[in-house]
């Protein structure tokens, strides 16, 4: 049976059953997703650069009049898959948010996560496809098009480490579009839920997977799976 529900606004996404991880066939409007804890699909992707004396991760910044978390440091690419999609989403979300079309052979796969996040009104439940990316150009050459991000940062690895540890600060470098910008970011400059105890097991992947990328190009690391 394909359930479809219809209560809602916004994009349309595929229902994915929450135990066994795969896709029902069914439909659901992305708000009532989001209030309801319908699982549903997303993408993920993490962008490094190898080519500095230690590594660095990329952060979006996301704009400032989004509904949830705005301003905050996220991961580099993320979004859902529109119910029907064909192809590889996180190629079509990294176009439009950081302005960059990877060769889909150059993305490593490190599998599914099952993330659950309950706060005030939002309960979201999403099997995500993670996704890490080597791409070594200069932060100017990112493009924000589609209004969703708001300028690009590194972040030093042993940063990151610091900040994943407990509260850190540390000044950071990025691009907002139209020039260079230097900034002091500590714990609650980030999306909260990167260091929520529902993510600690992504991090430390995701944190395993950077590591030996850049230890020995490539990565063996993976997601606990579903």
């Amino acid at each position: 049976m394909t359930i479809t529900s219809t209560s809602g606004t916004g994009e349309m996404l595929e229902i994915w059953d929450w135990e066994t991880g795969f896709p029902t066939g069914g439909s659901v409007l992305r708000d009532d997703a989001h209030r309801n804890g319908t699982p549903h699909e997303a993408v993920h992707l993490w962008v490094v650069r190898n080519d500095r004396p230690v590594p660095e991760i990329l952060f979006q910044q996301r704009a400032a009049h989004k509904e949830n978390y705005p301003d905050c440091l996220d991961i580099t690419v993320g979004g859902h898959v529109p119910f029907g999609y064909g192809g590889n989403k996180v190629l079509k979300e990294a176009e439009e948010e950081i302005g960059i079309l990877p060769d889909e052979r150059n993305l490593i796969d490190l599998g599914w996560y099952r993330y659950e996040e309950r706060t005030g009104a939002l309960f979201q439940r999403e099997i995500q496809h993670v996704y890490l990316l080597n791409d070594d150009r200069e932060l100017h050459r990112f493009r924000f098009s589609d209004g969703e991000v708001a300028g690009i940062y590194a972040v030093g690895i042993d940063s990151l480490r610091k900040i994943i540890a407990g509260n850190a600060c540390f000044d950071i470098e990025g691009f907002n579009g139209t020039g260079r910008v230097r900034r002091s970011v500590s714990r609650s400059d980030f999306h909260p839920q990167l260091f929520h105890l529902s993510m600690h097991a992504y991090m430390r992947v995701v944190m395993a997977a950077i590591e030996e990328l850049a230890g020995t190009g490539s990565v063996t690391v993976r997601m606990p799976g579903l």
